[in-house]
């Protein structure tokens, strides 16, 4: 199941990153790269809420697991960037110790952040944070990386744009406060019955101001018609505690 919860993470995935098309409409007036803040020493528990789409047993089981982000180190990277290390801890339940489960490394510059984790570059925001603001996130995903979900490259969809910029957002624990919606791709072919063949391409990622990262959907399946089951998977992780 942690192969499950690395793609997640990756999504929830310096170098250097080429910005494509980037509209601003109403920009927040304050520091706004807070959205993702950096320290060593920082870190974010998650609830995650999983299910595994089976087409070979034909079943759909339901996991419910804690991940924990600790930002554990800084460096500079190969262009002489402030980086920071992120180690994402993974355990069942609560009654369980964590056990290391992946590492991200991320470069805040003063327009983007630059987001590696499985030598998958991801650019997760961009800056200003601004309202209808929209980026390639996955241009640098050029080539299909094993250990990841081929709807991850470019062609599929990944336009990252901006919404509900100062909305409040209970991820279903407590609300927090200024909040930013990344809508990264809401892609759909068919509906999984009968003759055709369907799939869904989701991403969604919440950011809290001063917070980070509070919420992230990830929904990936197809469906094929000769088979009669769906493939794939569907990830929610909402933040529980912070500091």
């Amino acid at each position: 199941m942690r192969n499950i919860f690395k793609v997640v993470a990756t999504l929830t995935t310096g170098s250097v990153f080429m910005l494509a098309s980037c509209k601003k409409e109403t920009e927040a007036p304050y520091d706004n790269t807070n959205y993702f803040p950096l320290q060593t020493g920082k870190y974010i528990l998650y609830d995650v809420d999983s299910i595994k789409h089976d087409d070979f047993n034909k079943t759909s089981v339901s996991y419910h697991s804690q991940m924990r982000y600790d930002v554990v180190d800084s460096f500079k990277d190969n262009q002489g960037r402030l980086s920071y290390t992120i180690n994402v801890m993974w355990r069942k339940n609560s009654s369980q110790e964590f056990v290391p489960s992946d590492v991200i490394q991320v470069t805040k510059t003063a327009t983007g952040l630059e987001w590696v984790q499985g030598n998958v570059r991801l650019l997760k925001m961009i800056f200003p944070v601004a309202e209808g603001a929209n980026w390639n996130g996955n241009s640098a995903v050029s080539t299909l990386d094993p250990q990841l979900d081929e709807y991850m490259v470019d062609k599929y969809g990944w336009n990252y744009k901006y919404a509900n910029l100062g909305a409040t957002y209970d991820p279903g624990n407590n609300p927090f406060y200024n909040t930013v919606t990344v809508n990264e791709v809401d892609e759909t072919t068919n509906v999984p019955v009968g003759d055709n063949y369907a799939d869904r391409n989701y991403s969604q990622a919440i950011y809290a101001y001063g917070k980070g990262l509070i919420y992230k959907e990830r929904i990936y399946w197809y469906y094929q018609p000769n088979i009669g089951y769906k493939h794939g998977y569907e990830v929610v992780m909402r933040a529980v505690e912070q500091n």
